[in-house]
């Protein structure tokens, strides 16, 4: 049994679905805890923030995958308060995002330590592998069934400082090489073989008894590739929704100009483009993608990819929010060109895989989303965040502009 492709099969197949009122408050609940990691970046990021920022970003993300992926295979018959406890975990988890700022980066903000954010993710993670009926393997991503990867966390309680960050580290690490080298059929295989090996013996008599009763078959599971893309595509449209509102509360904090005004409309259309490239012209949230172009798993990679540039963007433009037209540290330059050029560097490859790009759109994209950006982050030294945020959202407008020109490409071209 082969995983499908994202929306590779017709509706008339699988019964449709959409994203139930309950999954979407489970959504709104992850995406507060990827807003809460702008504490973490702060005003100046250095590489020891950006490393912080990118490993509790994948400890939410793996959060919500397990519970978005339980929800997908298991359908009508989801729990819906197997969700809600879930959502209180993740909800502990964003509530003591400062307090791990604070312990490591030491910003402000010290109200929990940082062992309640590791006990917060193994119970949250433990919790939401357990959702799963008795005998069924995803096939799609597996790395949601084991626990393999929480081993460190759990040692990560008992360590003090900066040891107990690469412990997590580890610990991400582990679950991030088995997505890639674990396969969902191998597993499977290995499962029904351990079961007919207990089957066996569980009805080989002992001292003349024989034992009976029941094992649960061994069976895969595939995502519902309908409802597997509306919910990820809900997901990056929540996180561009949640970073306008970062910008707007930046907003309201500086003094009100012309020049206020010029960076919040520039910072909207920044984002309101990537919306159109991801939603518009792309699919499950995906710049450039097509619908039933590439399996699961890899969909699943981009979009973790895509949430957190995305989700970095905005706390670069609440920064610029708040320096207005005066240049933005390197740190700070570096962060807003390198997220934009690293979204359009994404766009580039979904539109490679999942073959809806042609050579001329592709070098197009490079060059203008990630040459461009590059170029102004190495140069544009004196440049005011102001002035680079219009840049950027020229690029965006540009690109939606070749979007709507472009014929899109033929399946099968």
């Amino acid at each position: 049994m082969n995983a499908p492709n994202i929306a590779g099969e017709p509706e008339d197949a699988r019964t449709e679905r959409h994203a139930s009122w309950t999954e979407l408050f489970f959504d709104l609940v992850a995406v507060a805890g990827v807003a809460a990691l702008a504490h973490v970046l702060g005003s100046e990021p250095d590489a020891a923030a950006l490393g912080l920022y990118t490993l509790l970003f994948l400890a939410f993300w793996l959060s919500w995958t397990t519970f978005m992926l339980y929800s997908n295979v298991t359908a009508g018959k989801t729990r819906v308060i197997r969700l809600m406890i879930g959502m209180f975990g993740l909800g502990v988890m964003v509530a003591s995002v400062p307090g791990v700022a604070h312990s490591v980066l030491g910003h402000d903000g010290d109200t929990h330590p940082p062992t309640v954010f590791a006990i917060a993710y193994i119970a949250t993670r433990i919790y939401g592998s357990r959702s799963w009926r008795k005998g069924e393997v995803l096939l799609d991503f597996p790395v949601v069934q084991y626990s393999t990867g929480l081993l460190p966390w759990i040692a990560s309680i008992w360590v003090p400082g900066r040891w107990m960050l690469a412990l997590w580290a580890v610990g991400i690490g582990l679950d991030l090489l088995l997505i890639l080298a674990v396969s969902g059929n191998k597993l499977l295989k290995q499962a029904q073989a351990a079961f007919t090996a207990r089957a066996g013996i569980r009805h080989q008599p002992v001292h003349g008894v024989r034992r009976e009763g029941t094992l649960p078959a061994i069976h895969g599971v595939s995502v519902h590739p309908a409802h597997f893309s509306e919910r990820l595509g809900l997901f990056v449209i929540i996180v561009l929704g949640e970073s306008v509102v970062q910008v707007i509360g930046a907003a309201a904090d500086a003094h009100y100009d012309v020049g206020v005004l010029a960076t919040g409309l520039a910072s909207f259309v920044l984002l309101a483009g990537m919306f159109g490239l991801s939603v518009v012209f792309g699919y499950a949230g995906l710049p450039h993608l097509r619908a039933g172009r590439i399996p699961a798993r890899a969909a699943l990679g981009l979009h973790c990819m895509v949430s957190g540039v995305v989700a970095t963007v905005a706390v670069s433009l609440s920064a610029v929010m708040k320096h207005g037209s005066d240049p933005l540290p390197e740190q700070g330059r570096w962060l807003l060109c390198g997220a934009v050029a690293t979204y359009f560097a994404l766009g580039v490859v979904t539109g490679v895989v999942s073959h809806s790009s042609d050579l001329q759109r592709t070098i197009s994209r490079i060059v203008t989303g990630i040459v461009v950006p590059l170029l102004l982050g190495l140069f544009a030294t004196g440049a005011g965040g102001r002035t680079l945020v219009i840049c950027m959202a020229s690029v965006v407008l540009a690109h939606l502009w070749f979007e709507r020109r472009l014929a899109p490409i033929a399946d099968g071209a």
